[in-house]
């Protein structure tokens, strides 16, 4: 379909939800063999064994990015060799064969290309691309299947947290952990996902945005967001939990700690302390669907930490600056975006 042909979506209104598009990417790799050639085809549902791998052992990974369009007119991904690099790693831990970077990157533009006309108008949302790599092929023993499937599909998505750039309430979990040492959670793994629906179902219930998890041996460092990175700031320092392997290593959260070390803050890796936290002058959380949603408030077992009801200095600052890189308002002088056309 031509680009022009534009889909009947009130963009103002539009959310962070399931949106069917025209055209797929789809390829094929036995265990052991190299990956097929990939090719666009319409979108639709796939066939699939009841014994495959990923449907009885898990054995699956997505990636989420956005293509937008940008201030000079183009369409942009931001940082895409990032999730290319990031699938790979969680292919070898889950005994998939990796997807080369070549293909991987040339399959997402692809999909944007086929799904132009999805794509929203500058400022008011993104074409949200979802790889899915899975082990397709049939198996019963608890082994790596025999084959797999590739695929990209995209979606047309608003603000992952309604109300845009507001401070978000959230809620500390003394019940329920993300992941544990040793595990996958430092991998984008579809099984690492489902466990988190019902805590973040109860928080959401409760009135909070998302849920905070705490890391599993200590119950006393924050670790992540629901399905974002979580940031403090305190006298001038930027903080983030540290990669130990038990949270996702955010292409957002990367490309934040660079902006604010550029910008002159004091950066740190490092384990975030609950308490440490609960003292700092700002808090915000970041990952792709969300980019940056400030937080206003952190419920901890009986007592609520306010951070205020406006966005903290240093957060509106890294937004802005991540923000205006990514749709072009500003030089791109780190080479972060890629146009797909």
């Amino acid at each position: 379909m031509l680009d022009n042909d534009l889909p009947e979506i009130d963009w103002d209104k539009m959310t962070f939800s399931y949106q069917k598009t025209d055209r797929m990417y789809v390829a094929h790799c036995k265990q052991g063999g190299e990956w097929e050639t990939g090719t666009m085809q319409d979108f639709g549902d796939i066939s699939i064994s009841p014994a495959a791998g990923v449907l009885n052992y898990g054995q699956g990974l997505f990636e989420g990015m956005k293509a937008q369009r940008a201030d000079d007119g183009s369409i942009v991904l931001f940082r895409p060799e990032r999730n290319a690099k990031r699938m790979q790693e969680g292919a070898k831990r889950l005994g998939i064969p990796p997807v080369p970077e070549e293909m991987f990157l040339d399959a997402v533009r692809q999909a944007v290309l086929e799904n132009l006309r999805w794509v929203p108008p500058m400022g008011k949302g993104a074409l949200y691309v979802r790889p899915l790599l899975m082990g397709s092929g049939a198996i019963l023993g608890v082994a790596p299947a025999p084959s797999y499937r590739f695929l990209v599909y995209v979606s047309p998505v608003g603000p992952y947290f309604k109300g845009g750039m507001k401070p978000i309430a959230l809620k500390i979990s003394d019940e329920f952990h993300r992941a544990a040492p040793g595990g996958s959670g430092g991998v984008k793994a579809i099984g690492n996902y489902a466990p988190g629906m019902v805590p973040s179902k109860m928080a959401k219930e409760e009135g909070y945005a998302e849920i905070i998890y705490l890391d599993a041996v200590h119950h006393r460092y924050i670790e992540e967001v629901g399905a974002a990175n979580f940031f403090c700031v305190k006298d001038g320092v930027v903080s983030t939990p540290e990669l130990t392997g038990t949270i996702l290593p955010g292409v957002t959260r990367a490309s934040v700690l660079e902006i604010a070390d550029e910008l002159g803050y004091e950066v740190r890796e490092e384990k975030v302390d609950v308490g440490y936290a609960m003292s700092a002058d700002e808090c915000f959380c970041a990952g792709t669907a969300a980019v940056i949603s400030p937080i206003g408030s952190i419920r901890f077992g009986d007592k609520v930490y306010e951070f205020g009801d406006e966005v903290g200095p240093v957060t509106q600052k890294l937004y802005d600056e991540l923000t205006a890189v990514q749709q072009r308002r500003i030089p791109d002088e780190r080479g972060w975006t890629v146009s797909v056309e």
